[in-house]
């Protein structure tokens, strides 16, 4: 994958990947730490995004992992749309998930 801009990888750049990835987990789901690390994989975060945040032991870019589920309500958010559903501990993609990405 190409370099991030220095501004780091933006929440919405990560719903097409992440239903690519539950793509290919059995059933279509993934837990959260799974996704966080896959993602870590495909994105490679360096410079903010790779940085412990301050008084946690997790990234700013696994915290915008979680915000994909911490967001699901917003109008904007993939879960909201319909890709993809919280299932407690992770995502789930949807029919409509699996039909954007094919």
């Amino acid at each position: 994958m190409a370099e991030r801009n220095h501004g780091g990888v933006r929440e919405g750049e990560l719903h097409r990947p992440a239903l690519e990835v539950m793509a290919t987990r059995p059933n279509g789901a993934i837990s959260t730490s799974d996704l966080i690390d896959e993602l870590a994989e495909i994105f490679r975060p360096s410079g903010r995004d790779a940085r412990i945040i301050p008084g946690r032991n997790d990234t700013y870019f696994s915290q915008k992992v979680r915000n994909l589920i911490c967001h699901r309500n917003a109008p904007s958010s993939f879960i909201a749309q319909g890709y993809a559903e919280y299932t407690g501990d992770g995502l789930r993609n949807t029919n409509a998930g699996r039909r954007l990405i094919a």
